[in-house]
């Protein structure tokens, strides 16, 4: 039973560790899944609007569906990594029916943002996430932290139902507040399915000298320059998380191995019976191979099964609340665990198959 609990934890320890660390890189994309249905280009510190001759290379793709300007301005959002800046699209009415049609959102409750008017109306998620309803604000003078922020108080009057992260306002209301805040032109594509590869064309993740668009002119924020990014300032978590995860195998192992010699020990006399009535060594082997594969197979159930519960208990009550989206069912937290009984079957195996191969079963048996 020990030695059981001991696998339980340590698969429960790895796992938990594993999804937290992955659910930051699901955050990001579920916050910023908009990237999914359309991209957008903001022009580089020297311009204000997009370049025409950037604006035409976009055009002149037979792929590109609809091209809008879009003004923005940003408001906070709480995530697991800190306060990060959300972009509330200020689009012309056309526009904005268009896009909210696009990513299949909806009014749910209130109104539509009215032209000119500091209002915003925002998705579900995210009102969840800023802890705000009708008749609240979205942002204004008082918000700290990042580039958030407006000059006038913005109220939010709609909240939408869809299934992404949306917010939305005005373009004049942008345009007559936001005045030194860039322009950006967003696109979407006829078939939503060309979105990734015309954005690679455009602006390559790894290489974006290399594509259409020009990045001294312009940012081209699409999902896999966003893909690029997490995975770019997330590799030293997840190189730390590798090394945590073979620091506590190696220990949990080795821990698990003296456990196992010392209930070896405790059975002494009754492989040394089995011995004297004609078991092979081998088969004594094979004997303890057996229980500890069997031992470490329930443990790791256990521990994996725990896991799930203990996540999916937590998972909107405590994670989603702080802006942690995890996924109890992660499956490669759980693979990443799959070391741990297959370090402690051989460590054990092998400390113990020595002795089996040494002892003398006539000497113990005479002993007893």
């Amino acid at each position: 039973m020990p030695m059981g609990f001991v696998i339980v934890l340590s698969v429960f320890l790895i796992a938990t560790i594993s999804t937290l660390a992955n659910s930051i890189d699901r955050t990001i994309f579920t916050i910023y899944g908009y990237t999914n249905h359309f991209t957008y280009v903001i022009p580089q510190r020297v311009t204000q609007t997009v370049p025409n001759d950037q604006l035409a290379i976009i055009r002149g793709d037979a792929r590109v569906d609809r091209i809008m300007e879009a003004s923005i301005f940003f408001t906070n959002i709480k995530t697991v990594i800190g306060s990060l800046p959300f972009v509330v699209l200020g689009l012309a009415q056309e526009n904005e029916d268009y896009l909210l049609k696009r990513v299949g959102t909806t009014l749910k409750e209130g109104r539509m943002p009215a032209e000119g008017m500091p209002e915003a109306a925002l998705s579900e998620p995210l009102a969840r996430n800023k802890h705000i309803k009708l008749g609240d604000l979205v942002a204004g003078p008082t918000d700290e932290g990042g580039i958030s922020g407006a000059p006038v108080p913005v109220k939010c009057v709609g909240i939408l139902t869809g299934p992404v992260w949306i917010a939305v306002t005005s373009k004049s209301f942008c345009d007559n507040v936001f005045l030194a805040a860039p322009r950006c032109t967003i696109y979407t594509t006829k078939n939503p399915d060309d979105l990734m590869t015309v954005n690679q064309l455009f602006s390559p993740a790894k290489h974006r000298q290399d594509g259409k668009l020009s990045p001294a002119k312009v940012q081209v924020l699409s999902r896999q320059n966003l893909i690029a990014q997490v995975r770019d300032s997330l590799s030293t978590m997840f190189l730390i998380m590798a090394v945590v995860n073979f620091t506590v195998i190696f220990v949990i192992a080795l821990m698990s191995g003296m456990l196992a010699n010392i209930y070896f020990t405790q059975r002494l006399a009754e492989f040394a019976v089995l011995a004297a009535i004609g078991y092979q060594r081998w088969q004594l082997i094979a004997r303890i191979v057996g229980e500890t594969l069997l031992l470490t197979l329930i443990g790791w159930v256990a521990g994996a099964l725990a896991t799930f519960a203990f996540l999916s208990a937590f998972k909107e009550s405590l994670f989603e609340p702080r802006g942690l989206f995890i996924n109890p069912l992660d499956l490669f937290a759980y693979q990443y665990t799959l070391p741990i009984p297959l370090a402690i079957t051989i460590f054990a195996v092998a400390t113990i198959a020595y002795r089996l191969l040494l002892f003398d079963p006539v000497s113990i048996i005479e002993r007893r």
